[in-house]
């Protein structure tokens, strides 16, 4: 089992769908394979204005070359395994992840 998260910001300059796709170059394949079959947490860096933190959680279906990219490869979300959460989740602060200790 891998825990996978997902770095998506909506002026990326991969092409990502979040309930799609997510697009990345070929040193993060090795890790982004360790991810099929398994579900990921999707966050927008706190470089973002107004950041959303950790936004929503998918299903990885497979992961592939991508077809229209050289160098690139796709992981492939399992349709209808998108799952955006009502309140997102700052990385940090009093309500954030970062400090979370299991």
């Amino acid at each position: 089992m891998a825990y996978g998260v997902f770095i998506h910001r909506s002026d990326s300059i991969y092409d990502d769908h979040p309930a799609e796709r997510y697009q990345f170059p070929r040193p993060y394949l090795g890790r982004a394979e360790q991810c099929a079959g398994d579900w990921i947490v999707y966050y927008e860096p706190v470089k973002v204005r107004s950041s959303r933190g950790y936004f929503a959680v998918a299903k990885v279906r497979r992961v592939i070359p991508d077809p229209n990219a050289a160098g690139m490869y796709l992981a492939v979300i399992e349709p209808g395994s998108y799952l955006p959460f009502v309140n997102h989740v700052p990385f940090s602060g009093p309500e954030g992840w970062a400090g979370y200790r299991e």
